[in-house]
């Protein structure tokens, strides 16, 4: 948990430190665990670090929709850029400006962008930076592929009172705020996902062993799924 106090202030240690403390070591890494396409060191600081962390900890490369292990190159109406991840078999992606340049060279801005195939595509520009995204893309990844779920029908956001004793927040911005836009809270073992629209919200849980969720019938909360 020590990592959330890092995510202002290191937000790569805070990626390293969740993920090292997330995922179990693995025996042997896989034979395709190799390295990312223009060597890690030509690669951004966080990216660099990204991957070196995936020879670690195999599984942050096995989510349904992981970082690419090689970035592409592409160009488009921004200029020249590196696309770094791509969801749903490509009808999103995420990328950088190629190479970094000004006073975001360190640490550069992300941009989105839906439907990359269509002439008439937009980018948008993320909240987080990439050091900030990366942290954010893996913790929504680890919440989807965690092993068991629970996740409830919408309510009223007085519903939420009952867990902030329980969630410490991480300071990131809303994941996809143009869709579920969630904010992620953290507890031992556990991952949540908070989505609000005004006054009406959702949680899902994701957790590494089963009991972690035998404790949230008690809020009386009504389930679209629970695996506890």
């Amino acid at each position: 948990m020590e990592w959330v106090d890092l995510v202002d202030t290191d937000p790569i240690r805070a990626l390293e430190s969740f993920v090292l403390g997330w995922f179990p070591a693995e025996e042997t890494a896989p034979a395709d665990a190799g390295r990312t396409a223009g060597e890690p060191d030509s690669l951004p600081q966080a990216l660099s670090a990204f991957h070196r962390l995936a020879c670690l900890r195999p599984a942050i490369h096995r989510f349904h929709d992981p970082v690419l292990r090689n970035p592409k190159h592409a160009s488009g109406p921004l200029g020249d850029r590196l696309v770094f991840a791509e969801w749903a078999g490509g009808s999103m992606d995420w990328f950088i400006p190629w190479p970094p340049q000004g006073p975001d060279k360190t640490d550069p801005l992300v941009w989105h962008t839906e439907d990359p195939g269509d002439d008439g595509a937009e980018s948008i520009l993320e909240e987080e930076p990439l050091s900030r995204f990366l942290l954010q893309f893996t913790i929504f990844g680890a919440w989807l592929a965690a092993p068991y779920h629970a996740s409830t029908y919408v309510m009223p956001t007085a519903c939420l009172d009952v867990l902030w004793d329980k969630l410490r927040p991480v300071s990131l911005s809303p994941f996809l705020p143009t869709y579920q836009g969630e904010k992620f809270y953290v507890a031992p073992g556990l991952l949540a996902a908070v989505s609000r629209v005004e006054h009406e919200a959702t949680v899902s849980f994701g957790a590494l062993r089963r009991g972690t969720l035998t404790s949230l019938p008690e809020h009386e909360f009504r389930w679209f799924r629970f695996d506890g």
